[in-house]
């Protein structure tokens, strides 16, 4: 199962490119953000089906998966439920330009937290994905404090399943996000920004995927990519930064081997 994530940025002459990504990495299920071009000739031309995110007008998602049902919809994420077995969170988090961007990242992450574990609990799973815009890096309050998403950059660490803190246990996520940064991969991250802060990286990978530590067998970490090309179309500018002319922020696309 192939999925890919975008933030297409409001553009409304998209398709072409999602089509031609989707192709070549074989994607069985896309998640889209900030999508504003034709939904219904996208479904066409790859010959897939709409997923329900009735409520989250941020999210669309289509695939040519079966059997995947709508599960808790919120202004900010679409829960969906694939074959009673996997549960996918498509998310779209508050940005860093908004007044009190940290806070309100935090109220939005916990409400996913507490619906992605009372579906856990309802299907006796703990196959859980997350994935979209979280609009903050992998080393921030959000994606790594145990209070949040608790998301930890070396698998075998999460396979303790939760740490226990002041007494509370926190459930982990394992986000593989973290071995993408720098300069020894191309490109360094997924959205480039040269701000006037005096704390400023640059690059920066707002675009995520997390997992629970019980994919670990099933999560193929070779096919987690950041796309930079697609058949002879580069999506990088003449810097080597995402060209705006298809968006801000570049795919990802990974692969979950279904057992």
């Amino acid at each position: 199962m192939k999925i890919m994530f975008w933030n297409t940025y409001k553009n409304t002459s998209i398709n072409q490119v999602i089509c031609e990504i989707a192709r070549e990495k074989d994607v069985d299920i896309i998640v889209l953000a900030e999508y504003q071009d034709d939904i219904q000739n996208l479904i066409g031309a790859l010959n897939m089906q709409p997923y329900v995110t009735l409520g989250c007008d941020r999210i669309k998602i289509i695939g040519r998966k079966k059997g995947v049902e709508p599960g808790i919809q919120g202004i900010r994420y679409s829960i969906q439920i694939i074959e009673n077995k996997y549960i996918l969170c498509a998310i779209h988090l508050p940005s860093q330009m908004s007044s009190g961007h940290q806070e309100r990242r935090n109220i939005v992450i916990r409400t996913i937290l507490k619906d992605i574990q009372d579906v856990e609990e309802k299907l006796g799973t703990k196959r859980s994905i997350i994935l979209g815009d979280f609009n903050e890096d992998p080393y921030e309050d959000g994606c790594l404090s145990a209070t949040n998403f608790h998301g930890l950059p070396c698998l075998n660490d999460t396979l303790k399943n939760y740490r226990t803190i002041e007494g509370k246990q926190f459930e982990m996520f394992y986000n593989p996000m973290w071995s993408l940064f720098g300069d020894f991969n191309s490109p360094p991250g997924t959205y480039y920004y040269a701000g006037s802060d005096p704390k400023c990286s640059y690059w920066h990978i707002f675009d995520q995927v997390m997992i629970r530590s019980c994919l670990k067998s099933e999560f193929i970490k070779d096919s987690l990519e950041i796309i930079v090309k697609v058949g002879e179309r580069t999506l990088l500018n003449e810097k080597g930064q995402p060209n705006k002319e298809y968006s801000d922020h570049l795919p990802i696309v990974f692969e979950i081997q279904e057992g």
